[in-house]
């Protein structure tokens, strides 16, 4: 077993909230929700409230994102700035 382990490729880990907010930037950069300008996103039963906190409150200071709480908890983003998308 060491020595599979010493073989395997070495990956950093992203805490739980990197991959929150990984998770976001995807669902933000997604063909879709350029497109429209919006997404709405979810926090996931396995995530963790104050890492979710935290995000809102990177989202919360950008000029040009603005959130909209929905019932349930969801939150719509939606941004006046638009990436180019190329679909594949």
């Amino acid at each position: 077993m060491d020595q599979l382990m010493s073989i395997s490729p070495s990956f950093p880990t992203l805490s739980r909230f990197e991959q929150l907010a990984r998770r976001i930037h995807r669902q933000v950069n997604s063909c879709a929700a350029q497109h429209r300008r919006r997404t709405v996103i979810s926090r996931l039963p396995g995530e963790r409230m104050d890492d979710w906190d935290k995000l809102l409150d990177q989202l919360e200071v950008e000029e040009s994102v603005r959130l909209t709480p929905l019932d349930g908890g969801s939150i719509q983003l939606s941004w006046t700035n638009q990436h180019r998308c190329h679909s594949v």
